[in-house]
């Protein structure tokens, strides 16, 4: 609900501001973590709360919202989701991207914090090269 506030306020001040042309995506960054109290994709880290999020911008009403814009048509256009995580670089492609293709499959998301558990290790994988090739 605060995201989905958040957003539609977002879309608000642009209006009042009289912004026009391309305007710049929105992203809401998410833990690599499990959600265990979320309704769908509990044990896929990071993607429970961006269905969620999804879920909050399609159905506002659903969560106690009742936006001022069409937050429907912000996420559709606008919304990019992301995420942090700590996990070796190798794990990201079988555990997060290859159901965020099902799940999300036009939505672009990006890892906006990376941190390599592995960094003061000299004989740990190629990190760089392995993010670059997903």
């Amino acid at each position: 609900k605060s995201v989905a506030s958040a957003i539609d306020g977002m879309v608000d001040a642009e209006k009042e501001a009289g912004v026009v042309g391309a305007r710049p995506n929105f992203t809401a960054t998410f833990s690599f973590s499990l959600c265990p109290t979320c309704s769908n994709l509990a044990k896929s880290p990071g993607l429970a709360q961006m269905w969620m999020l999804r879920d909050a911008l399609q159905n506002p009403e659903k969560y106690g919202y009742v936006p001022k814009n069409d937050l429907r048509d912000v996420y559709r256009t606008r919304l990019t989701n992301s995420f942090n995580t700590k996990n070796p670089s190798q794990q990201i492609q079988e555990m997060f991207l290859k159901r965020y293709e099902i799940e999300f499959s036009t939505t672009p998301v990006f890892l906006a914090e990376y941190h390599d558990p592995d960094e003061h290790d000299p004989n740990k994988p190629d990190t760089q090269q392995d993010l670059i090739n997903m």
